[in-house]
């Protein structure tokens, strides 16, 4: 798990109130070290969603060709001397994916039901990580807010954003009706 990640999830969950009860999915889950953070603050059940082909194609490997890659590309032999010591203190030898993470947008009936079946239910809580740039536009936000309303219509939608020069997280919240949290939790605007 991302140190980073545990962190983030480790201010925002006090200030959500995210009960062990609750089905969760993560938006924009990547790797799914979010999605384990949020499950070692919250204990509840959650499933993250990710369309990156990248993702879905390299989840269940290792890094370990590409830390070998880049130690050999430093100079060292990775398989001895101080090569050997780098790579065993930053290489688990994990698969990269620890949790489910599944390569649906749940835009349609189909991929919604296979988000369900994964989940063991509807999502009560709908939470959308870090996807937005300064190049996404209302149109997306929306088209993707609106996504997460369909599953059962009653969810909690979490909008993840520290703003950003072209939208700030008044301006999210405003446009998708929905919670917007900083990746801190030291604001949570709620509608």
């Amino acid at each position: 798990m991302s140190p980073i990640l545990a962190q983030r999830w480790t201010a925002m969950a006090p200030v959500l109130a995210i009960s062990p009860s609750e089905l969760c999915l993560i938006v924009g889950a990547g790797f799914g070290w979010g999605v384990e953070a949020f499950v070692s603050e919250t204990g509840c059940t959650t499933v993250g969603i990710d369309i990156s082909d990248y993702i879905d194609a390299e989840k269940s490997n290792t890094e370990e060709a590409e830390i070998r890659a880049e130690i050999t590309a430093a100079g060292l032999d990775p398989d001895s001397g101080q090569g050997a010591v780098i790579l065993a203190a930053v290489c688990d030898f994990q698969p990269r994916t620890n949790v489910i993470v599944l390569k649906e947008d749940a835009s349609t009936n189909t991929s919604r039901q296979a988000i369900r079946s994964a989940l063991g239910g509807w999502p009560t809580v709908c939470i959308l990580e870090d996807i937005i740039d300064e190049t996404t536009t209302d149109q997306e936000i929306t088209q993707v807010n609106n996504a997460m309303t369909l599953f059962a219509g009653n969810q909690r939608v979490i909008w993840v954003f520290n703003g950003n020069p072209s939208r700030s997280m008044q301006d999210l919240q405003t446009l998708t009706g929905a919670e917007v949290i900083a990746t801190d939790g030291s604001v949570h605007l709620v509608p």
